[in-house]
């Protein structure tokens, strides 16, 4: 007689179906490796997500429980999304993508699934970025 699966033996099935993440720091190599369905999907609801609540640094900081020193190595480690300008001398970050990099870790620690924090961050802050870089062209060529 066979035995129905757990609901734990089924949720880790699921998660454990992709290849584990590279430890590579080339980008274009690390965009290549596939991510978790589970990763993707969450990046895919924090895209079809229209809220863009706006936290500064501090709030920031604090949500992600680091020092604000600290929060910044992130940032430039990539680590935690880059900040969005809010004006000439004012960032913030989205919290939407916040809390999606913070569901990310816990998701990997709680499944064991294997997480490559850098690729992640990289596609959940890819549309924003490339539409903040075409901006900057339209403006530049404004300026002309």
């Amino acid at each position: 007689m066979k035995l129905k699966p757990t609901e734990s033996e089924r949720v880790h099935a699921f998660f454990s179906t992709t290849a584990p993440a590279s430890k590579t720091t080339n980008f274009k190599e690390r965009a290549a490796m596939p991510l978790n369905e589970a990763f993707t999907a969450l990046i895919q609801r924090v895209h079809d997500n229209n809220d863009y609540s706006v936290l500064r640094l501090d709030a920031s900081a604090s949500k992600m429980g680091r020092a604000n020193s600290t929060f910044w190595a992130d940032v430039k480690n990539g680590t935690v999304s880059p900040p969005i300008p809010l004006g000439v001398k004012a960032v913030g970050w989205l919290m939407k993508e916040l809390d999606a990099i913070l569901a990310a870790r816990t998701l990997a620690s709680r499944t064991k699934l294997p997480l490559d924090i850098k690729l992640f961050v990289s596609l959940l802050a890819a549309p924003r970025l490339a539409s903040e870089q075409c901006s900057l062209t339209t403006d530049e060529a404004a300026n002309v």
